[in-house]
């Protein structure tokens, strides 16, 4: 009730596309771009699990670095790649937010005999909206005023999961912008075949001309890039995330790649140097990483469970808000599949 709710028609583009010598964009202005070089790995760490939602156990790939490092991101959490039996994977029942822009990626979600209908998150918001997500997809739900939402699994659904959730901040003045969820299928998310031998492929979740390639997906108030990059036994990768975007952080997910010159295994947060260009090889064995560039915001931030505001004074006006039912604002919901 009261969201909108559009079949965008909006493409991607060309689903498989080439990249001379795989190198990504070349930002402007950067032709002499030797001066500040390649990105680095500045520091390392293996990230803690615990229990989360419903009781599911996540890795939570941020977890001891300062809020300045991380601007605009908030959290980063990995729901590892593990076999559910039925019944055992609750989900996060409905519960609230306000005051950021959320990015749950669904990396794998298959049935244990293989691909079938129950494969997806069955999720639904304050007004009664239903949408389901499935393997590959991606949503990009700005939050602002608030919004109360869930995201659940058919009990009787067996079979291997692998997701991710991201949290991007808000400036202050849209903090309280009515809420809004993007819904992309797997299908519109641009896949650029960087080479095709040894293989090596980047899925744009969030970026424009990420190797020719555009995310249909937009992050209209703070510019950021969300890239999935595979690569195959010996593939390589350079990169030229926007300059703008100075926050540069990565994520393990398989393999023992070399990043920026520094070997890195599965299960491992990369916090990146400045830099023009992201080099990335996968040695021996098949490589996976997320890569994240975003523009700072700069702002104070206060936070509290699901509620991120600029000041503690904020964050009780949260709670009022959600006390008296007053939290959530009028939802539109956009559709690209």
């Amino acid at each position: 009730a009261g969201a909108a709710v559009a079949g965008a028609s909006t493409s991607p583009g060309s689903r498989r596309m080439g990249a001379a010598c795989g190198s990504g964009q070349q930002p402007a202005g950067a032709e002499g771009a030797g001066a500040a070089g390649a990105m680095a790995v500045e520091r390392k760490t293996r990230p803690p699990q615990r229990s989360e939602g419903a009781g599911f156990l996540i890795v939570d790939i941020m977890s001891g670095i300062p809020d300045e490092r991380l601007d605009p991101f908030l959290i980063w959490h990995e729901l590892p790649r593990s076999f559910h039996p039925p019944g055992t994977m609750p989900g996060a029942p409905m519960h609230p937010h306000r005051g950021f822009s959320e990015c749950p990626y669904a990396k794998e979600m298959v049935g244990k005999d293989g691909p079938g209908p129950m494969d997806c998150f069955l999720g639904k918001d304050h007004e009664g909206n239903k949408h389901s997500m499935r393997q590959g997809d991606f949503e990009f739900g700005q939050v602002g005023q608030g919004l109360m939402h869930e995201g659940v699994i058919d009990k009787n659904w067996s079979g291997y999961m692998h997701f991710f959730q991201l949290w991007i901040n808000l400036p202050r003045k849209n903090k309280m912008d009515p809420p809004k969820i993007i819904n992309c299928a797997s299908a519109k998310l641009p896949v650029v075949e960087v080479s095709a031998s040894p293989k090596v492929t980047v899925k744009v979740l969030l970026g424009e001309n990420v190797f020719g390639a555009t995310s249909p997906v937009v992050s209209r108030h703070v510019p950021a890039q969300y890239l999935d990059l595979e690569l195959a036994a010996g593939g390589q990768l350079v990169h030229h995330p926007p300059p703008e975007m100075q926050t540069r952080l990565a994520y393990v997910y398989r393999g023992q790649p070399v990043v920026g010159g520094t070997r890195c295994s599965a299960g491992e947060f990369l916090l990146l140097t400045p830099g023009v260009h992201l080099m990335v090889e996968a040695g021996r064995e098949d490589a996976g990483l997320l890569f994240i560039a975003g523009r700072r915001i700069g702002e104070p931030i206060a936070k509290h469970g699901p509620f991120v505001m600029n000041s503690r004074t904020e964050l009780d006006q949260c709670m009022r808000d959600f006390q008296a039912k007053k939290l959530c604002g009028n939802m539109t919901r956009e559709v690209i599949a």
